[in-house]
């Protein structure tokens, strides 16, 4: 293989969650040789790429794609401490070869640039107007967050993540003209009001910190970037302040809870931003969701998790056109096709999964 792309060698193993030492381990090489692989000082030869990718998953011309670039660093998390870096790499690997994915179902059809409006300087709550006019959000709560994304292509990669210590993230996107991409868990642990809040606060990572993924030195200013502009996308001050007046009593943050689909606790935040109640009135409050155990679990109001079907119906598109070579026109070996888009393989068959 003359052309080989060293980054793309170090992404697969990620995505199996291995150090370098354990994959040579399952390859049966030594440790220098994936050393040199991913380093790029030294092309593997086909035999061993060949072993590779039929553990990987992938086709050997996976890693001779050298004209993708991965982005470096600059993705954020909702997580808990807990994430262990190796976890954390997996993740990330396995959404940014998702996100190649999506890139390659895009060109195939012509293109599928996200419609975003620039920021031109607008804090966090401009933006979240500016970006609810430019989609035509009526006033009042966002009713299906997801199929809104999706219409205006930003695509949510839904995958299990293995682990409950993350939400979310937002990928950084190399080339502007490619799809924007939020990796989500599919992981049935987290309620419908915390995915939506998650949705919108990856969602301003992508409209406000678009510049700023490569740099990490302000990572707390961009979360509290992300989270106003969160609370005024699903909750516009304007249309919810009424809402929010005293008294908050529990029976009226759980009917708030129905209507606007955002966590009770989310809602006392909205309400403390926007100075509807008091400092004492929050901190009372806070405690009793304290006592109630609301902090970790509050009634769901009947709200239902929304399903992502925008890459699904995509992977589905690119099957009708490319049949049993769909699998090939992605680089990727049919059973790990049919494990990522398992709606996509056709009923009666066509594309060999075994």
């Amino acid at each position: 293989m003359t052309n080989f792309n060293p980054d793309l060698f170090r992404l697969a193993r990620e995505e199996q969650g291995l150090s370098q030492k354990a994959l040579a381990e399952r390859l049966h090489v030594a440790q220098s040789e994936i050393s040199k692989a991913e380093s790029g000082k030294k092309i593997p030869g086909e035999d061993f790429l060949g072993s590779a990718a039929s553990f990987f998953g992938y086709a050997p011309a996976f890693f001779a794609q050298t004209n993708v670039v991965l982005p470096e660093g600059g993705i954020r998390h909702r997580k808990r401490s807990a994430l262990s870096a190796t976890v954390r790499a997996r993740i990330e690997a396995e959404a940014l070869a998702r996100m190649m994915d999506v890139s390659v179902f895009a060109k195939d059809r012509g293109g599928l640039a996200s419609d975003l409006p620039p920021r031109e300087g607008r804090n966090p709550v401009e933006m979240a107007r500016a970006l609810r006019v430019a989609w035509c959000v009526p006033p009042g709560p966002v009713e299906k967050l997801v199929a809104l994304l999706e219409r205006h292509k930003v695509f949510v990669l839904s995958f299990d993540f293995g682990t409950d210590l993350l939400d979310a993230f937002a990928l950084p996107q190399p080339d502007p003209e490619a799809p924007v991409c939020i990796a989500l868990n599919a992981n049935p642990a987290f309620p419908a009001d915390r995915q939506r809040f998650t949705l919108a606060h990856e969602l301003g990572h992508v409209v406000l910190h678009r510049e700023e993924f490569a740099d990490e030195s302000d990572e707390k200013r961009q979360e509290k970037d992300a989270n106003q502009f969160a609370g005024e996308f699903l909750a516009p001050g304007a249309d919810i302040g009424q809402d929010l007046a005293p008294p908050l009593t529990f029976a009226r943050l759980r009917e708030l809870k129905s209507k606007w689909k955002m966590s009770m606790g989310a809602l006392v935040r909205r309400a403390y931003d926007l100075k509807v109640v008091k400092d004492a009135d929050y901190k009372r409050i806070q405690f009793f969701f304290g006592r109630y155990g609301y902090r970790k679990r509050e009634p769901d109001m009947g709200l239902v998790r929304e399903t992502p079907r925008g890459v699904s119906w995509l992977a589905g598109e690119f099957v009708a056109k490319h049949g049993a070579d769909a699998p090939a026109a992605l680089c990727l070996a049919p059973a790990l096709f049919a494990r990522r888009y398992p709606a996509a393989i056709p009923s009666t068959g066509g594309i060999a999964v075994t």
